[in-house]
């Protein structure tokens, strides 16, 4: 019987910073184009969540026989300290005009975006993640007053829905920072662009 492959070592994550956002230009069969990455300060929280991962199965002959798996769709909702108005143009499509004033507008149609991050992990080592193609829900905002010497802070949340890219299907890259090849150098430019996966051709 041969030996089990070690288990490379576990490391929960315990942060989340460096978060950034790329505006996706074009998206077709035949490529995804996307504009420069820019920085979004504040982040609080990222969740990823599946949103159909239950696959259509089909049975014949008492048994299990064919299984078809729905397109990845998730749920992802990020948290900031604020959610500036420069950064709601920007992904909401709304206007700000030229008294500095942001306007919103029943046509306005949010874009596609890729977005990044990095999170610590507990060994002092990095997670990176990119989703490839999200879209944002209209925003919650929340405000509320101060009780006395008791301050709650409104934060801003946002909440998208993240796709498959229609050039590839990709929707999603992960990293660990000194493992499978991946080192701190490599880390270091994940977050300048989106990243663009590098496969060996097999003979």
């Amino acid at each position: 019987m041969p030996t089990p492959t070690a288990a490379p070592a576990v490391s929960s994550t315990v942060g989340l910073k460096n978060m950034v956002l790329a505006p996706m230009t074009a998206d077709t069969e035949e490529s995804t184009t996307y504009d420069e990455v820019q920085r979004v300060a504040g982040a609080i929280e990222a969740s990823i969540t599946p949103e159909n991962s239950d696959p259509e199965i089909q049975y014949f002959d008492d048994v299990e026989g064919d299984v078809l798996y729905p397109d990845p769709e998730l749920a992802f909702k990020t948290k900031l300290a604020d959610l500036p108005l420069v950064i709601q143009e920007m992904i909401f499509s709304h206007k700000i005009d030229d008294n500095g004033v942001l306007i919103r507008t029943a046509s306005d149609k949010p874009g596609y975006f890729a977005v990044g991050f990095m999170s610590e992990k507990a060994n002092g080592k990095y997670r990176y993640v990119w989703l490839y193609k999200v879209r944002a829900k209209p925003v919650t905002e929340n405000y509320q007053t101060k009780e006395g010497k008791t301050i709650t802070r409104q934060t801003g949340e946002i909440e998208w829905t993240a796709i498959k890219r229609t050039s590839d299907g990709r929707y999603q890259a992960v990293a660990d920072e000194d493992e499978n090849g991946f080192d701190a150098a490599k880390g270091k430019t994940f977050l300048e662009s989106v990243y663009v996966p590098s496969f060996t051709e097999t003979p």
